[in-house]
């Protein structure tokens, strides 16, 4: 029990350490600044890296599901449906390295809006059925928000790329600015 415990401690002290350490911020945080306006000014080549890593994606939780559904410690249904559920993944990652990059872009345009359908579904759904809480209305306002930016992926693909690439790049720029930011308040802090 005790080296369990000694262990915890160590860990824990390693992750304050990395934590208080200022100039990790920092540089995380240039990092983070760097890649938004980087993206922002080549939004086509991240948008291609973005469907690049998507279908490494599929391919490797295309495998992992595979092997999870022959695991002897999985029933006869859930085991179909992870194989499938695998086999598909795997042949859709095979698909985004095989397709060139407007097809790329316009099958993981598609995915997105696909996700910001049913997600919004979801949300609308939830918010109208709830049961009068304090997120009634702001699930139905997220539910109809997903719905029309799902309609608008799916039938403007390359015109929601370039919105969804855009607004990414800003978050990137917002988050890498709040942790340069956070990191010279931690450094004041250690002081």
């Amino acid at each position: 029990m005790s080296s369990q415990v000694d262990t915890n401690d160590a860990i824990t002290g390693t992750v304050d350490k990395v934590g208080k350490s200022w100039l990790v911020v920092l540089v995380l945080g240039i990092l983070t600044l760097g890649l938004g306006i980087r993206a922002l000014n080549h939004p086509a080549s991240a948008y291609h890296t973005i469907a690049v890593l998507f279908g490494a994606w599929l391919v490797i939780s295309g495998v992992i599901s595979i092997v999870r559904g022959l695991a002897s410690d999985v029933d006869g249904g859930m085991r179909v449906l992870m194989v499938i559920s695998g086999t598909v993944s795997l042949l859709l990652g095979g698909m985004f390295f095989r397709a060139s990059t407007i097809d790329q872009a316009l099958l993981l345009s598609l995915y997105i809006g696909i996700v910001f359908l049913f997600r919004g579904i979801i949300d609308f759904v939830a918010g109208v059925s709830g049961n009068g809480g304090s997120s009634r209305g702001w699930s139905i306002f997220m539910g109809i928000v997903g719905v029309v930016a799902g309609f608008y992926m799916i039938n403007h693909p390359f015109a929601g790329a370039a919105a969804w690439i855009t607004v990414v790049s800003w978050f990137l720029i917002f988050f890498g600015i709040m942790e340069i930011f956070a990191s010279f308040q931690i450094r004041s802090a250690s002081k």
